[in-house]
């Protein structure tokens, strides 16, 4: 009994001493991860600031518009900054009214020169009926981004000439559409059962996050995600959210 006794003993001792190593460990990274946050910002800090004073030039020439989407991009990337950093706090309620012909020029103006660098046509076509949305906006653009800037990369890799990727706004009942159509290599039906996977990837340096968390975002704004893809035959992203019919 002694014997058995001690070997616990001496088990228990060898487990805390493991978890108290992890959680310094943990601790650690935790601190790494926020210096390397707090030291992000300040770049940004810096080209905010220079876009700012350029923007007065943009507007002589019509262009201001590239400075404020510029200035908002900065503005979610210190956002999100922000959470991580601030992650352990309930998270806050940001839904507001979205006008979403509106959020579609904004991709469109957003993507417009990296479209153009990559030999890609990007095209617009939004809703006669100006569909409004009440939803979180950084959250919304963050899936947008992501599956438009999958669908530029798709394109790139398809084509040596010139790839399509449209972007259409439709609305349907109380249903608003969001369509991401590129003309890229398309999916096997494998990869579209494992595309909202967490970690699965077809891409050399991607992550496998973007999609099942753009899933998880649309879903918990009561909408869906559906992909059709065909093999050599491109890619469609349809995001159906409720729509407020102005």
């Amino acid at each position: 009994m002694e014997k058995e006794k001690e070997k616990y003993l001496k088990k228990a001792a060898e487990e805390i001493k493991e978890t108290e190593m992890t959680s310094d460990y943990s601790a650690d990274i935790g601190q790494l991860a926020a210096g390397i946050a707090h030291e992000i910002r300040n770049p940004l800090t810096t080209v905010k600031g220079f876009i700012q004073l350029l923007k007065p030039y943009l507007i002589e020439i019509g262009k201001e518009q590239y400075a404020e989407i510029a200035i908002e991009e900065i503005n979610r990337a210190n956002d999100m900054i922000y959470e991580f950093l601030n992650a352990s706090k309930p998270a806050q309620n940001k839904k507001t009214e979205i006008d979403i012909n509106k959020l579609i020029q904004e991709m469109n103006i957003l993507f417009e020169n990296e479209a153009n660098i990559r030999n890609i046509h990007l095209t617009v076509s939004l809703s006669s009926r100006n569909p409004l949305f009440y939803g979180d906006l950084k959250q919304i653009k963050q899936v947008l981004i992501n599956i438009i800037k999958n669908a530029l990369e798709a394109c790139e890799e398809a084509h040596a000439t010139e790839g399509k990727v449209c972007l259409i706004v439709k609305t349907i009942n109380q249903k608003t559409q969001i369509i991401i159509e590129d003309n890229g290599p398309g999916m096997t039906e494998e990869t579209i059962n494992q595309l909202f996977v967490p970690f699965y990837t077809t891409k050399e340096k991607g992550t496998g996050i973007g999609l099942s968390i753009s899933r998880k975002i649309i879903e918990e704004h009561d909408g869906k995600i559906k992909v059709h893809s065909k093999y050599s035959h491109g890619t469609i992203f349809e995001i159906e959210l409720p729509a407020i019919l102005s």
